[in-house]
């Protein structure tokens, strides 16, 4: 009956979306009660930390993906998501996701973001701060995490903060730690030389 899990995942969405389900329910990485669920207990590399015990530099961080983050474009699913990008060069964009009536062309906070840091030359990220509004954490999806690792920090990875818009607690991680087995290129990761 489906083509793909692409359309099987938005027929489901679809579907519940008509009977009244909202969209909360679909975050890709979740934490109860700021706690990690029974099947993460063994990924030590996430913490949840107070806002407030973070450095001034990265509250300003999620401040600006907050901020953003009201811009989203949302007129199907009301979830607003917004991302802000440190560059190893000390520069921030931001990017807020941007629905589409036939779903695919969506397209998320993260990649928003790394379109505009890319276009502007930079190519190497320190950190990404993702908030949005749900009892849990919502982490990037898949395609961004894979996206995101493109432009990994000179020291082959970045730092990750996963916050809400009350600014009282952020999941903190790095990426390599969210997608532990990433694509790599075979040319810019020197395995092929």
């Amino acid at each position: 009956m489906y083509r793909s899990c692409f359309h099987m995942v938005t027929y489901t969405y679809l579907c519940k979306k008509l009977a009244g389900d909202r969209r909360e329910r679909w975050a890709p990485l979740h934490t109860a009660s700021y706690e990690l669920p029974r099947e993460l207990a063994h990924m030590e590399n996430f913490k949840v930390v107070d806002f407030n015990s973070l450095s001034e530099s990265v509250q300003e961080l999620l401040k600006t993906a907050s901020e953003v983050r009201k811009r989203a474009y949302i007129p199907y699913s009301n979830f607003a998501v917004g991302c802000a990008i440190l560059t190893e060069e000390g520069k921030v964009y931001t990017g807020c996701n941007i629905e589409n009536s036939t779903l695919s062309p969506t397209i998320c906070a993260e990649r928003t973001a790394i379109g505009k840091t890319v276009c502007d030359g930079y190519t190497k990220f320190k950190s990404v701060a993702v908030v949005a509004h749900q009892q849990d954490f919502t982490a990037p999806c898949g395609v961004c995490r894979q996206t995101l690792s493109e432009f990994r920090g000179s020291d082959g990875d970045m730092d990750i903060f996963l916050g809400k818009p009350s600014h009282d607690k952020v999941l903190v991680t790095k990426l390599s730690h969210m997608l532990p087995l990433a694509y790599v290129s075979f040319t810019k990761d020197n395995i092929v030389s």
